[in-house]
Protein backbone atom coordinates (compact mmCIF):
# COMPACT_ATOMS: atom_id res chain seq x y z
CA UNK A 1 0.00 0.00 0.00
CA UNK A 2 2.77 2.40 1.18
CA UNK A 3 4.32 1.80 -2.97
CA UNK A 4 1.32 2.93 -4.44
CA UNK A 5 1.15 6.20 -2.33
CA UNK A 6 4.85 6.80 -3.06
CA UNK A 7 4.04 6.39 -7.35
CA UNK A 8 0.92 8.12 -6.73
CA UNK A 9 2.90 11.47 -4.63
CA UNK A 10 5.14 10.85 -7.93
CA UNK A 11 2.06 10.82 -10.38
CA UNK A 12 1.08 13.92 -8.84
CA UNK A 13 4.62 15.95 -8.66
CA UNK A 14 5.07 15.12 -12.33
CA UNK A 15 1.77 16.72 -13.24
CA UNK A 16 1.96 19.60 -10.84
CA UNK A 17 5.53 20.26 -12.85
CA UNK A 18 3.48 19.54 -16.42
CA UNK A 19 0.64 21.93 -15.56
CA UNK A 20 3.44 24.21 -14.60
CA UNK A 21 5.27 24.04 -17.77
CA UNK A 22 1.80 24.66 -19.66
CA UNK A 23 0.69 27.49 -17.78
CA UNK A 24 3.94 29.22 -19.08
CA UNK A 25 4.09 28.22 -22.55
CA UNK A 26 -0.06 29.59 -22.30
CA UNK A 27 1.23 32.77 -21.20
CA UNK A 28 3.78 33.30 -23.78
CA UNK A 29 1.23 32.62 -26.48
CA UNK A 30 -1.18 34.89 -25.69
CA UNK A 31 1.45 37.66 -25.62
CA UNK A 32 2.86 36.53 -28.79
CA UNK A 33 -0.97 36.50 -29.98
CA UNK A 34 -1.29 40.36 -28.83
CA UNK A 35 2.27 41.17 -30.53
CA UNK A 36 1.09 39.33 -33.55
CA UNK A 37 -2.11 41.46 -33.88
CA UNK A 38 -0.27 44.93 -32.68
CA UNK A 39 2.19 43.65 -36.29
CA UNK A 40 -0.78 42.77 -38.41
CA UNK A 41 -2.44 46.63 -37.69
CA UNK A 42 1.03 48.02 -38.41
CA UNK A 43 1.35 46.32 -41.82
CA UNK A 44 -2.40 47.34 -42.55
CA UNK A 45 -1.53 50.95 -41.90
CA UNK A 46 1.65 50.80 -44.44
CA UNK A 47 -1.42 49.03 -46.95
CA UNK A 48 -3.86 50.76 -46.67
CA UNK A 49 -1.26 54.54 -46.13
CA UNK A 50 -3.36 55.14 -42.94
CA UNK A 51 -0.40 57.43 -41.81
CA UNK A 52 0.66 56.71 -38.00
CA UNK A 53 0.72 59.75 -35.80
CA UNK A 54 2.21 60.71 -32.42
CA UNK A 55 2.74 57.42 -30.08
CA UNK A 56 1.57 55.16 -33.38
CA UNK A 57 -2.16 57.01 -33.11
CA UNK A 58 -4.69 56.81 -35.55
CA UNK A 59 -8.12 59.05 -36.33
CA UNK A 60 -11.51 58.07 -35.79
CA UNK A 61 -11.93 57.29 -39.50
CA UNK A 62 -8.50 55.65 -40.16
CA UNK A 63 -9.34 53.63 -36.75
CA UNK A 64 -12.84 52.88 -38.30
CA UNK A 65 -11.06 51.40 -41.40
CA UNK A 66 -8.82 49.17 -39.78
CA UNK A 67 -11.58 47.64 -37.93
CA UNK A 68 -13.97 47.52 -40.10
CA UNK A 69 -16.65 49.53 -38.68
CA UNK A 70 -18.28 52.81 -39.25
CA UNK A 71 -17.19 55.86 -37.41
CA UNK A 72 -20.47 55.78 -35.78
CA UNK A 73 -20.29 52.82 -34.35
CA UNK A 74 -17.45 54.02 -32.67
CA UNK A 75 -18.89 56.95 -31.36
CA UNK A 76 -22.01 55.01 -30.12
CA UNK A 77 -19.49 52.41 -28.31
CA UNK A 78 -17.72 55.84 -26.78
CA UNK A 79 -21.66 57.28 -25.77
CA UNK A 80 -22.70 53.83 -24.66
CA UNK A 81 -19.53 53.73 -22.14
CA UNK A 82 -18.14 51.02 -24.01
CA UNK A 83 -15.26 52.68 -25.61
CA UNK A 84 -12.13 51.77 -27.19
CA UNK A 85 -9.72 53.92 -24.79
CA UNK A 86 -9.04 56.82 -27.17
CA UNK A 87 -7.72 60.26 -26.61
CA UNK A 88 -9.68 63.51 -27.22
CA UNK A 89 -7.37 66.30 -28.28
CA UNK A 90 -8.55 69.53 -29.90
CA UNK A 91 -11.89 68.36 -30.58
CA UNK A 92 -10.05 64.88 -32.65
CA UNK A 93 -10.43 61.51 -31.08
CA UNK A 94 -7.52 59.00 -31.95
CA UNK A 95 -6.59 55.49 -31.36
CA UNK A 96 -3.50 53.97 -30.49
CA UNK A 97 -3.05 50.87 -31.75
CA UNK A 98 -2.07 48.89 -29.33
CA UNK A 99 -5.49 49.31 -27.79
CA UNK A 100 -7.06 48.81 -31.31
CA UNK A 101 -5.28 45.75 -31.12
CA UNK A 102 -6.10 44.59 -27.32
CA UNK A 103 -9.49 45.43 -28.41
CA UNK A 104 -9.54 42.71 -31.54
CA UNK A 105 -8.29 40.06 -29.05
CA UNK A 106 -10.62 40.80 -27.08
CA UNK A 107 -13.34 40.66 -29.48
CA UNK A 108 -12.10 37.44 -31.67
CA UNK A 109 -11.72 35.72 -27.64
CA UNK A 110 -15.57 37.09 -27.07
CA UNK A 111 -15.00 38.62 -23.95
CA UNK A 112 -15.66 42.12 -24.89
Amino acid sequence: MADLLAIADQLIEATRRHLDQLLVLRAALAGEAEQNTLAQLRQACADLAIPLLFNETVTEADAARLLCRSRLTLRNRRLADQPIPFAKIGGRVSYRLIDLAAYLDCEREKTC
